[in-house]
């Protein structure tokens, strides 16, 4: 029995499609990498509440430590690393005219409503042996 031309052409049309989305996939090339989940820091400097920010300048780490004039080196996806200065409570009054040279680095991104928050920071700090046992140079991130 001999099929009419069009449905010979379909069954053909219909065989190519399926060979060709079994050996080089179906649906959109890729225009580029996969989009990454922005990555922020609650920042509660000048905030009770605090604010998601990315690279700030100026971070409140804890209730005991602040860094200012923070350079980032990198941030995200999985890390932040950044130099600035270091003051606290614990370093008072020395620090309050002259903060500690210090590098931060936060991790340990956790997901909060469809953005990721570094949740731990840790300092090292060109500061006075007196100061360290009282220094807060690792802790945990607030996050929303």
């Amino acid at each position: 029995m001999r099929l009419p031309v069009t449905v010979t052409v379909l069954c053909v049309t219909v065989l190519c499609v399926t060979v060709l989305c079994a050996v080089g996939g179906c649906g959109p090339a890729p225009t580029g990498p996969a989009a990454e989940t922005p990555v922020y820091v609650l920042n509660l400097q000048n905030s009770e509440r605090g604010r998601a920010e990315q690279r700030p300048a100026n971070i409140v780490l804890s209730e005991f430590s602040t860094m200012s004039g923070v350079t980032w080196r990198t941030w995200g996806p999985t890390r932040a690393t950044g130099a600035g200065r270091l003051s606290g409570t614990w370093c008072l009054p020395e620090c309050a005219d002259a903060p500690y040279a210090a590098t931060v680095t936060l991790s340990s991104v956790i997901p909060v409503k469809g953005k990721g928050y570094f949740s731990r920071y840790a300092i090292t700090a060109d500061m006075p042996v007196l100061h360290r046992p009282e220094a807060d140079l690792s802790g945990v991130l607030p996050t929303p």
